[in-house]
């Protein structure tokens, strides 16, 4: 059974902070296992990001290869 979107954004969350950078990335197979998932349709995506934004400040976006998570601030000032 899928996890909930609220245990799904706590270990993304741990996932980041553990790895001490301000960004990580995750490959589709490795984000389907954190979540207990094998599809993956609206509205979850929707729900994961707000929730990710509204809890911890972060930034969760989906792309073709990799699962994007981030700190939403100015790690890296030009």
């Amino acid at each position: 059974m899928p996890r909930s979107v609220e245990q799904i954004v706590d270990d993304l969350n741990d996932k980041l902070r553990l790895s001490g950078n301000p960004v990580i990335t995750m490959r589709w197979p490795d984000f389907y296992k954190l979540s207990d998932m094998q599809r993956f349709k609206e509205p979850r995506p929707e729900q994961i990001k707000k929730r990710a934004k509204s809890e911890y400040g972060l930034i969760v976006e989906y792309g073709d290869a990799v699962v994007l998570v981030a700190h939403d601030r100015n790690f890296s000032p030009a």
